[in-house]
């Protein structure tokens, strides 16, 4: 069953807005390679319809898009037509609006043509989306409960609300642990020490790595130490998308 058109898609403030085509293609191009379905909202429709995107091409300046799901989403676009594109990828919302130029089929299965979007409205959901940090990093973290035992491991991704360490295999961190409030001290590349409160959640187990995966969110943060982690989660996410600008 199509889904039911959420109240207040509208384009909000707090979206970037992105016109630079390079950036666009970059932000783009992964929803078509990874197969990501979209979104799409027809003005007369009480739903939304699923698509993917068959090709990005700047070049010669236009998207593919893939025949709407549910079907009965096809007779109700024509040449002209103005859609919605919407999409989420790792916490990244995209948000266009595009003009049908060209219907076409091949092997009975319905694609639409539209010209590159001159611009696109982009939101990063930076207080839940967790950033991955890279290995070659290697941000320390300790892991420490009330008794005295303390765990060291490596930072695998974080947010301003919580954290996922990765663990070498063999660390024995009990059952017991989750749901308990740990001291945590972070170490930040500029060797300055972030320390607070955390909560385990989940402990996992890695295949075929046999690391061991703790994750869980941060309690009672100061001002100070909340605003280090910020800092930090945007620096990363800065320079990723340098990365994909270029």
């Amino acid at each position: 069953m199509a889904q039911r058109q959420a109240e207040g898609n509208g384009y909000q403030q707090q979206y970037e807005e992105v016109t630079s085509a390079t950036r666009i293609t970059a932000i783009l191009r992964p929803l078509q390679q990874q197969h990501s379905i979209v979104s799409i909202a027809i003005p007369s429709a009480k739903y939304l319809y699923n698509s993917t995107l068959l090709e990005v091409n700047p070049e010669q300046a236009y998207l593919l898009l893939d025949e709407l799901h549910p079907r009965e989403g096809h007779s109700q676009l024509s040449t002209s037509s103005k859609i919605g594109l919407s999409a989420r990828r790792e916490g990244i919302e995209i948000k266009m609006i595009l003009e049908i130029s060209e219907i076409g089929v091949d092997n009975g299965v319905a694609f639409y043509k539209v010209p590159f979007p001159t611009i696109i409205r982009y939101r990063q959901r930076r207080r839940t989306f967790r950033v991955p940090v890279s290995a070659a990093q290697s941000i320390h973290v300790e892991l420490a409960d009330e008794r005295g035992n303390a765990f060291y491991g490596e930072l695998q991704d974080i947010s301003a609300e919580g954290m996922c360490v990765r663990f070498p295999p063999k660390t024995a961190i009990p059952e017991g642990e989750k749901a308990q409030i740990l001291t945590c001290t972070i170490t930040l590349p500029d060797k300055k020490r972030v320390q607070g409160h955390f909560t385990l959640r989940r402990i996992t187990q890695h295949e075929p790595s046999r690391n061991i995966q703790v994750g869980g969110r941060f309690e009672q943060l100061d001002k100070v130490q909340a605003r280090a982690i910020e800092r930090f989660v945007l620096e990363i996410q800065r320079e990723s998308r340098r990365k994909m600008s270029r």
